[in-house]
């Protein structure tokens, strides 16, 4: 599972709540008023035992909001608690992996940007080396 899957899933997600905004991944454009934009902030991995790892990424969501309204913010802030919880990421064909997000966190600033942070967090085990397997082997039989 690739850190772009899961802006991708986030990206669905927001528009299946709010399909009539945008949601830019890449940068900023000017005019971006009334739309998202999702973001890492920062990722990393730990070793666990062995093969396995830990990878964790802090994901932010901005919003950019056409007024400066706090009802308005309060209202979105909820939505956001309420949707973000839980995400599908589809890690292949036919293979979707429910990832469980924790430390949600709202903000607004005072320029009319509300933040909405939170982690993702992946346990997995990486693929072992490839190994020869014994049919490239050679056998010698002597008979004493």
């Amino acid at each position: 599972m690739t850190v772009n899957k899961i802006l991708e899933a986030i990206a669905s997600k927001l528009s299946e709540i709010w399909p009539d905004r945008n949601v830019f991944v890449d940068k900023i454009p000017k005019g971006a008023d009334g739309n998202f934009f999702v973001g890492v902030i920062e990722t990393n991995q730990e070793k666990k035992l062995d093969r396995r790892r830990r990878r964790s990424c802090q994901i932010e969501v901005l919003y950019f909001l056409k007024s400066d309204d706090n009802m308005a913010f309060n209202d979105w802030a909820d939505t956001m608690y309420d949707n973000f919880e839980t995400l599908d990421v589809e890690e292949g064909a036919n293979k979707t992996r429910r990832l469980y997000l924790t430390g949600q966190t709202a903000r607004k600033d005072e320029s009319g940007v509300f933040q909405f942070l939170f982690d993702v967090n992946i346990n997995f085990v990486m693929a072992p080396e490839a190994i020869e397997f014994m049919e490239n082997l050679t056998q010698k039989e002597e008979l004493k």
